[in-house]
C-alpha cells in the first residue's frame, strides 16, 4: 500500500508546517517554533534534489518501524499471530500511510521512539551497547519534536528503576545528554537561550487563552494586553490563538515568536494555569479524550483536517507574505515540479484504502485500557511487568502531552500506533494469552528446535549460570537415589 501511495501521489503531501522544514533544510539555522531534527533529516536528503525520495525514504521509516516491533516481540518468543497482530496497527493503518507520505516530521520521530523502545526491552536486562543505541534514538527524537525530551526523561526514570548497572545507565545518560546539549548550545549561540526550541510559552499560551479569565487572575499591568475580552464560551479553540491576527499576542509588538513576547506568554500562561487549575484540567481531558472519538473530524477547522486525507490540495499559497521565498526553497530542494499531482487508478485506491483501513479511535482508548488492567494483574500475579509500564507510560504520554502543552492535532495519534501495538502484546502476556517464553538466564528468549519450538534450558546449563554468581556452599545438586536395574539410564543421565 505504501507504494500504491507513491504511484498515486507524486512527488509527497504537503502540510502548513511543511515549508517551513523545507526552508531550515536549505538555510541550516535552529528553529525558533520547533526542534529542527527533521530539517536535518531533510538536509541529508537534499542533495539528491527529490521529494519523492523524502516520501519513499519516509515510507521505508515506517515499515522499518512495524519490523522492529515484530522482531521485537519475536525475539522473546511472543507467538506470530501476536506479533503480527501488534505491529499490524503501524504497518497497515490508513491515516499512518498518509502521514509518512507528508513532509512531517512525524514519521521520523515515531521511527526514533520505536528503535529505542526495542532496544531498552531487546534483552531482559538491557546493556550498555543497547543504552547507547536507545540514548541516541531519544536524543534523535528530543531535537525532533519538543515532547520528545519529557518522554525521554521518562525513560531514564524507568531505566534506572529497573537497576540494571551503572554502566548501562551512564552509557545511556551520555549518549542522551551528549546530542542534546550540542543542540542547545547551537540554539543558544543563534538564539541566546540554552534550549531546544523558544516556543513553549506561546504554545501554552494559546492552551491557555480559551479558558483563562483576567477577572480571577488578576494579572499585572504588563500582562493585561494579553486577556481574551470575549466570554469563555464563545471563545475559539487554542490554535485560533495562536496563528489568528486577532489573536491577544499580535497586540504586543514583535514577531510571533519574539523572546520578549515569549516571556510574557509563558508567564500569562502559568499565572492562568496557577488561578484555573480545573478549567485547565478540564481543557486538557476534552483534548486527550478526542483521540478516542475519531480519527478525523473537523477540528480545529476543516482546512487543516483535510490535510490528512489523501487526495486534499495542498495549502494555499496565496496571501502568505513569504509566498515568493517559499517557492523558491521548493524549487531549490526538488531542482524541479514541486506540485502534488495524483495518479489514477493508485490514487484512487490509496484513497479509498485509507477510509476504510485504519484502528478505530475507540479502540485506542480500549487498548490504553487494557494495559492499565494488564499493570493490575501483573502485579498481584507477580508477573513481568516493567515492560508494558514502560509502552503504556509512553502511549500515553505521547497522547496527553499535546493536550497539555499547546491543544489537540489528529497527527499526533499516529506516532502512539508502534507503543499500543506493544501495549496490547504484553497485556495478552499478563493475561497469559500470548506469555513470552524467557530463558532463565535473562538474556533472551529460550532456544528452538527445528520445528520452532521453544526448548528448556538443560538443567546442567542453568547450574553452570547459577555456580557463576553463587558460592559452592550454596549450592544444592539433585540427588538421584533408587537406582534399581529398571531405571539405571535414567541414573545415568548428566541431568
Amino acid at each position: 500500500m505504501r507504494a500504491v501511495a507513491v504511484a498515486g501521489y507524486r512527488p509527497a503531501a504537503w502540510f502548513n508546517d511543511s515549508y517551513e522544514y523545507v526552508g531550515g533544510a536549505l538555510r541550516l539555522s535552529p528553529y525558533v517554533v520547533r526542534p529542527s531534527g527533521y530539517s536535518l533529516f531533510l538536509r541529508a536528503l537534499e542533495p539528491f534534489h527529490s521529494f519523492l525520495l523524502v516520501a519513499v525514504a519516509q515510507h521505508l521509516l515506517g515499515l522499518l518501524t512495524g519490523v522492529t516491533i515484530y522482531a521485537l516481540l519475536r525475539r522473546h518468543s511472543f507467538p506470530a499471530w501476536s506479533a503480527t497482530l501488534a505491529a499490524a496497527p503501524v504497518l497497515f493503518d490508513g491515516y499512518q500511510i498518509q502521514l509518512e507520505h507528508l513532509v512531517l516530521s512525524e514519521t521520523l520521530y515515531t521511527a526514533f521512539i520505536a528503535v529505542a523502545v526495542a532496544s531498552l526491552l531487546w534483552d531482559r536486562t538491557p546493556r550498555p551497547g543497547i543504552a547507547v543505541v536507545a540514548g541516541l534514538c531519544l536524543a534523535g527524537a528530543a531535537i525532533t519534536r519538543s515532547i520528545g525530551l519529557p518522554l525521554a526523561a521518562a525513560v531514564g526514570l524507568w531505566l534506572l528503576a529497573r537497576r540494571p548497572g551503572w554502566r548501562t545507565c551512564a552509557a545511556f545518560s551520555c549518549a542522551l545528554a551528549i546530542p542534546v546539549v550540542s543542540y542547545c548550545a547551537w540554539y543558544s549561540s543563534v538564539n541566546g537561550s540554552f534550549n531546544t526550541s523558544g516556543s513553549a510559552g506561546i504554545f501554552l499560551y494559546s492552551r491557555t487563552a480559551p479558558f483563562a479569565d483576567c477577572a480571577r487572575m488578576n494579572p499585572p499591568r504588563r500582562l493585561r494586553v494579553l486577556c481574551v475580552t470575549e466570554p469563555a464560551g464563545r471563545r475559539e479553540t487554542s490554535s485560533y490563538y495562536l496563528w489568528h491576527a486577532d489573536s491577544p499576542l499580535y497586540r504586543v509588538p514583535g514577531g510571533t515568536f519574539d523572546p520578549a513576547k515569549e516571556r510574557l506568554a509563558m508567564d500569562f500562561a502559568l499565572r492562568a494555569i496557577r488561578a484555573q487549575p480545573d478549567d485547565y484540567a478540564k481543557a486538557v481531558v476534552n483534548d486527550f479524550l478526542r483521540t478516542f472519538r475519531s480519527r478525523l473530524d473537523d477540528y480545529p477547522d476543516a482546512s487543516v483536517s483535510r490535510q490528512y486525507l489523501f487526495g486534499t490540495p495542498p495549502p494555499s499559497l496565496d496571501g502568505r507574505n513569504n509566498r515568493a521565498q517559499i517557492e523558491n526553497d521548493l524549487r531549490a530542494y526538488d531542482h524541479g515540479d514541486f506540485v502534488t499531482r495524483s495518479y489514477n487508478p493508485a490514487a484512487g485506491w490509496i484513497s479509498s484504502y485509507q477510509r476504510h483501513v485504519y484502528l478505530p479511535a475507540p479502540l485506542i482508548g480500549v487498548l490504553l485500557i487494557a494495559g492499565l488492567i494488564g499493570l493490575v494483574v501483573g502485579r498481584i500475579r507477580r508477573r513481568e511487568s516493567s515492560r508494558l509500564g514502560l509502552v503504556l507510560m509512553l502511549a500515553v504520554l505521547s497522547i496527553l502531552l499535546p493536550p497539555m502543552t499547546a491543544g489537540f492535532d489528529y497527527r499526533y495519534v499516529p506516532p502512539a500506533l508502534p507503543l499500543l501495538g506493544l501495549v496490547l502484546a504484553f497485556s495478552l502476556e499478563t493475561f497469559g494469552l500470548a506469555g513470552a517464553d524467557i530463558d532463565q538466564t535473562g538474556r533472551g528468549p529460550r532456544p528452538r528446535n527445528r520445528l520452532g519450538r521453544s526448548v528448556a534450558t538443560p538443567l546442567s546449563s542453568r547450574y553452570s549460570q547459577y555456580a557463576k554468581t553463587a558460592s559452592p556452599s550454596r549450592i544444592a545438586l539433585p540427588v538421584t537415589s533408587d537406582c534399581t536395574p529398571r531405571a539405571r539410564d535414567e541414573c545415568r543421565s548428566p541431568h
